[in-house]
């Protein structure tokens, strides 16, 4: 996969995070550069999906820096503690960030073109007719055009996060984040979800994914991540996590997986 090897898009550094007593990332350190195609794996519970949600300001760390698109978000002052920035320039650079989540999240109530252009309108005050134009493309792209004027209610699991995607993808966002995107679905829905995501990475957008579809991890990633009780245990190559992996709690993992 080709990536920009200069330009750090990303960047935890001892990030902490806590949901009462319990501590779901424990001085978690990632750094992701343009282009890269990065998966996070791991059991269920190990902090995965709140480091993402970290990455964009769904979730407040404790301790820790975050660093996004070159913009420091968060800082550690001298007793380690987080110092956000304000939230008006949060938001700013959060809009560069597409997330797509398990539960599509998508207003019942409107269409599927409305969806997507939605945050267009509201967001970024696209003029109506850009918007539009914009919208019909990306339906086109994850391949559901046709569903233009239905309903969520109307579509399949499947269709349903190609929509989702659509729309993330209709903020023009520098960076991807994929919060195990095919987890609710049907498992014959899943390789269309997939393909599109193929897509993404064949075009070298930014990425990051949680998954637990090990052979897509594998495939689309340069770097893949497992990650366990709130720690990065292992972050290296493909081959390294799938096929000669090193460290037992990992091996256990993907035997368990495959």
């Amino acid at each position: 996969m080709k990536r920009d090897e200069t330009m750090k898009v990303v960047s935890l550094k001892k990030i902490e995070k806590s949901f009462g007593t319990l501590k779901a990332l424990k001085g978690v350190d990632l750094e992701v550069r343009k282009g890269e195609i990065v998966s996070i794996i791991g059991p269920s519970g190990s902090g995965k999906s709140t480091m993402l949600r970290c990455i964009n300001h769904l979730e407040k760390i404790e301790k820790g820096e975050i660093e996004v698109l070159n913009k420091t978000i968060a800082a550690a002052q001298p007793d380690g503690r987080s110092k956000y920035i304000p939230e008006a320039e949060i938001r700013k650079t959060i809009q560069q960030v597409g997330m797509v989540f398990q539960s599509f999240n998508l207003f019942p109530h409107k269409s599927v073109l409305e969806n997507v252009m939605e945050a267009q309108l509201t967001v970024k005050k696209t003029p109506e007719p850009e918007a539009r134009t914009i919208a019909l493309e990306l339906l086109k792209k994850v391949g559901i055009e046709e569903k233009a004027g239905s309903y969520p209610s109307q579509l399949s699991g499947g269709q349903k996060q190609r929509v989702a995607i659509a729309r993330a993808l209709a903020m023009k966002p520098e960076i991807m984040l994929f919060d195990e995107p095919t987890s609710a679905l049907d498992p014959e829905l899943v390789g269309e979800v997939l393909q599109v995501i193929k897509k993404l990475a064949e075009e070298h957008m930014t990425m990051i994914v949680v998954t637990h579809e090990m052979a897509f991890a594998r495939e689309i990633s340069n770097r893949v991540i497992f990650m366990d009780e709130g720690n990065i245990i292992v972050d290296g190559m493909p081959d390294d996590i799938f096929i000669d992996p090193k460290h037992p709690r990992i091996k256990t993992f993907i035997d368990k997986m495959i």
